[in-house]
């Protein structure tokens, strides 16, 4: 079990708990006495989006707001956010940001990316973050493309997916905007590897067996 303490900004520095344990996440984001928190229990949680909002002055960006959303099967989501502003605290806030993302990935997240997996690896099929992934190939927006085809690209907010063979097809997702974007990441950087993997495999055979 891990505590952080969070302070949301100027107009709210209240210094509020968040506990993250191997069976539930509790966090102090109400105000009332005699009821100061919300928990989500682990079995209960249905996605994540986490990322950096910038906030934008008259001319220039003047400070960043840290958001991460947990939402449970019930569709309710559980904010936990915090600002600074004008780097104020900078790399204290950032270093408390990326500590609970850790975190958040040890206890759970890694856990939801290994039962997809599984999952695929049973060719099953299923959907994350809009993405239809089946046995050989994904599908989304009537377009599809073979994982021997697929290529990822990650960036510092957002990622995309397209095809090798061709650029126009391809997708962006923004790991803040779009729900369980980092698990599809994870999941299909995974299954490319393997996909990689077995093609290698099936190449030494060949060259092997000529």
């Amino acid at each position: 079990m891990k505590e952080f303490t969070i302070v949301r900004g100027l107009l709210d520095n209240r210094k509020r708990s968040l506990i993250i344990d191997d069976n539930f996440i509790k966090f102090e984001n109400k105000d009332q006495n005699n009821d100061l928190f919300t928990i989500i229990k682990k079995e209960d949680i249905a996605g994540i989006r986490y990322g950096i909002h910038f906030i934008r002055g008259l001319k220039f960006y003047i400070g960043r707001e840290y958001l991460i959303f947990i939402q449970n099967k019930s569709g309710r989501e559980l904010k936990i956010n915090f600002k600074l502003f004008y780097r104020r605290k900078l790399d204290e806030k950032h270093q408390l940001y990326c500590d609970i993302i850790d975190e958040l990935w040890d206890k759970f997240i890694r856990d939801i990316t290994r039962n997809y997996y599984s999952r695929f690896k049973n060719n099953e099929k299923f959907s994350i973050s809009g993405i239809e992934i089946a046995e050989d190939r994904i599908r989304f927006n009537k377009t599809e493309i073979l994982f021997e085809d697929l290529e990822l690209k990650q960036y510092h907010h957002h990622f995309m997916i397209f095809s090798r063979e061709d650029n126009y097809k391809n997708k962006m997702l923004y790991y803040l905007k779009d729900k369980d974007a980092v698990i599809l990441f994870s999941v299909l950087k995974t299954i490319i590897k393997d996909e990689h993997l077995r093609t290698k495999e099936i190449s030494d055979r060949t060259v092997s067996g000529i």
